[in-house]
C-alpha cells in the first residue's frame, strides 16, 4: 500500500487540522481560549471586497470621479456634469446598494452555530434561519424578568457616561419612510481596540504558522527558520498586544465592561431597558428584502482592501506525513463535517459527491492567505446573558422554562454560542500534482458548469445563496487550481456558560 496516497477526506481532516492548531491552539506567548471552537461553512462562500465597501464608507451614497479620458493629443478631457436631479439618482443607488450589502453581512452573522457533537472545540456551522441571534435575544430581553434593585443617581450617570464611550448615535435616513431615526454604531474608542485586537490576532497567528510548522519537524527549512526567527515573532506578538493595551484602550475598555457587569444587580432595570433601547436602534430594513436586520460590522472596515493584517498558509506533504487530525481534537467526530465531500452544485443547489479515488499527496500543495476579523455588534450584550440577576418570567408558560445555554457539553439552549470572529482567506491555489490529473479535471469541469468547493473552501465557479450570486474567477492546468478573490469560511464561536442562572436570594422580579 503506497502511504502517500490517501482519501480526500483523510487529506482535508489533515488541512483543517493543521488550520485547527494554528488558529485555535497556543502557547504561553499567543494562549489558546478555552470557551472558542472553530466552524466551518459546509460550502466555502465568495466574498468580493466590494461587497464590504460599506464598512469603510458608511451607508451614505459617495458619488465616485469618472475614470480619466483623454483626447487624442493625449490631454485630459474634462468630466460631463452631472444635473443635480441626476447626482441625487446616483447618490440614491449608491445608498441602496451599501444597504443590501450591511443586509447580507448581518444575515450571515446572525445564525447561531451549530453545537450538536461538539465538547468545545470543533464543529461545522449549521445554517438555522428559524433560530437566529437576534431573534433569539430579542425574545430573551422580551420575556425576562430582572432583579429590582434600584440604583442611586451616582451610579447610573456613571453607567450613562461609560456607556456613551462605547456606543454613540448617529441620525440615519430610512429609505423606506424617508424619515430620519437614531442608530447606534461603535465610538473611536470600540473601532480602535477591535482594530489593535485584530493586529494582534494576526500576530499570533503568524507566530503559531511558524511554530506548529517548526513543531512538525518534516520540513528542515522551517525548523531552521523557527530557531532564528522565533524571537523576533515572538517579539512581533508582545508588540502588538503592548500596541493593543497602549493605543488600543484595552484595559480602559476591559474595565468598563467590568464595571457595568459589577453594578448590573443594582441597576437591572434600568440596564435592560438600555438594551432594549440598543436593539431597536440598530434595526434597519432591508431595501430590497422589506424584511428588519440589526447592523453588524467587522472590524478593521478596510482588512479586504491589502494585505495587511494577512498571513500566508501552506500545506504540503510533508504536512501529512506529519498526522495532523481535526476530527480527533476535543469535540470528537467535527460535528458532522463531511471533510473530503466535494460539494458541486449551481443554481442556488448543490449535491455532496464523495470521491473514492484517493489522491498522490506527493505533489500536492495547498497555500492561501489568511485573515480572521472580529465580529462587532453593537445592540448586543453578552453582560446580560451572563449575569445572574435575570431570569425568565415565570408567568409566560412558553418561556419560563427556557434556557439561553444549559451549560453542559455540548451546550444546548437559545443561544448555547454565537459567532465572534470571521475566517476569510483569500488567493487560494490547489496543485494537485500531474498523478492526480483525473481530479484536477473534475473540479475544473464542475466549476465551469456551476460551482465546487471541497470542505469549507469554495474551489471557483458560479455561488447562489439567499437571493445573492456570487462568481469567482478561477485558472486551471493539468496540475492544479488557482481561484483568486476572497471567500469566508469559517468563524471563531464562544460557548456560553449556562444561562440563566439567577441568585436564590433575590426577593423581587420586574
Amino acid at each position: 500500500m503506497d502511504e502517500e496516497k490517501i482519501l480526500p477526506d483523510q487529506l482535508m481532516n489533515s488541512v483543517l487540522g493543521k488550520l485547527y492548531d494554528i488558529l485555535a491552539n497556543g502557547d504561553d506567548v499567543a494562549p489558546k481560549s478555552d470557551d472558542n471552537y472553530l466552524a466551518w461553512l459546509s460550502v466555502g462562500m465568495p466574498f468580493p471586497k466590494e461587497e464590504l465597501e460599506f464598512l469603510s464608507t458608511g451607508l451614505t451614497g459617495v458619488l465616485k470621479q469618472p475614470v480619466p479620458t483623454y483626447d487624442q493629443d493625449g490631454n485630459i478631457q474634462p468630466p460631463e456634469k452631472k444635473d443635480p436631479e441626476e447626482i441625487k439618482t446616483l447618490l440614491a443607488s449608491d445608498v441602496n446598494r451599501k444597504y443590501m450589502q450591511a443586509e447580507n453581512l448581518a444575515r450571515i452573522c446572525d445564525l447561531v452555530p451549530d453545537t450538536s457533537g461538539i465538547q468545545g472545540d470543533v464543529t461545522m456551522n449549521v445554517w438555522n434561519p428559524e433560530n437566529t441571534l437576534s431573534q433569539a435575544y430579542y425574545h430573551i430581553l422580551k420575556f425576562s424578568q430582572v432583579a429590582n434593585f434600584e440604583p442611586d443617581q451616582k451610579t447610573k450617570d456613571k453607567i450613562t457616561r461609560l456607556r456613551g464611550l462605547l456606543q454613540e448615535k448617529k441620525i440615519k435616513k430610512n429609505i423606506v419612510t424617508e424619515e430620519e431615526e437614531e442608530v447606534l454604531v461603535e465610538t473611536p474608542l470600540v473601532k480602535l481596540y477591535n482594530e489593535k485586537m485584530q493586529q494582534y490576532m494576526n500576530a499570533a497567528l503568524e507566530y503559531n504558522s511558524y511554530r506548529v510548522n517548526a513543531l512538525a519537524g518534516n520540513d528542515p527549512a522551517a525548523v531552521h527558520f523557527w530557531a532564528m526567527n522565533a524571537s523576533i515573532l515572538r517579539n512581533k506578538v508582545m508588540a502588538a498586544k503592548n500596541d493593543w493595551i497602549t493605543n488600543g484602550y484595552k484595559e480602559e475598555y476591559d474595565q468598563i465592561a467590568a464595571y457595568i457587569a459589577q453594578v448590573e444587580g443594582r441597576s437591572m432595570v434600568t440596564l435592560k431597558q438600555q438594551y432594549i433601547d440598543d436593539l431597536e436602534k440598530a434595526r434597519l430594513t432591508g431595501n430590497t428584502s422589506g424584511s428588519d436586520f440589526y447592523y453588524t460590522s467587522l472590524l478593521p472596515g478596510g482588512f479586504a482592501e491589502s494585505d495587511n493584517g494577512w498571513t500566508e498558509f501552506s500545506f504540503t506533504s510533508t504536512d501529512v506525513k506529519s498526522n495532523y487530525k481535526f476530527d480527533s481534537k476535543k469535540g470528537g467526530g467535527g460535528g458532522g463535517l463531511a471533510l473530503g465531500v466535494f460539494n458541486i452544485g449551481g443554481g442556488g443547489s448543490y449535491e455532496k459527491v464523495n470521491k473514492n479515488h484517493k489522491i498522490d499527496t506527493k505533489n500536492f500543495k495547498l497555500t492561501f492567505k489568511i485573515c480572521q476579523v472580529p465580529i462587532n455588534r453593537p445592540w448586543f450584550n453578552v453582560n446580560y446573558l451572563t449575569s445572574k440577576y435575570w431570569r425568565f418570567d415565570q408567568n409566560n408558560g412558553e418561556f419560563k422554562d427556557n434556557m439561553v445555554s444549559d451549560g453542559k457539553n455540548p451546550p444546548n439552549g437559545m443561544i448555547p454560542a454565537y459567532t465572534t470572529t470571521a475566517i476569510f482567506v483569500k488567493d487560494l491555489i490547489l496543485h494537485f500534482g500531474e498523478s492526480n490529473k483525473e481530479i484536477t479535471d473534475e473540479i475544473t469541469k464542475a466549476s465551469g458548469g456551476g460551482y465546487v468547493s471541497w470542505g469549507p473552501f469554495h474551489a471557483g465557479g458560479k455561488y447562489e445563496s439567499h437571493q445573492q450570486e456570487r462568481n469567482m474567477d478561477f485558472q486551471s492546468n493539468s496540475q492544479g487550481i488557482r481561484v483568486d478573490g476572497m471567500q469566508l469560511i469559517g468563524f471563531k464561536c464562544h460557548v456560553l456558560p449556562k444561562s440563566p442562572e439567577p441568585k436564590g436570594d433575590i426577593q423581587e422580579w420586574v
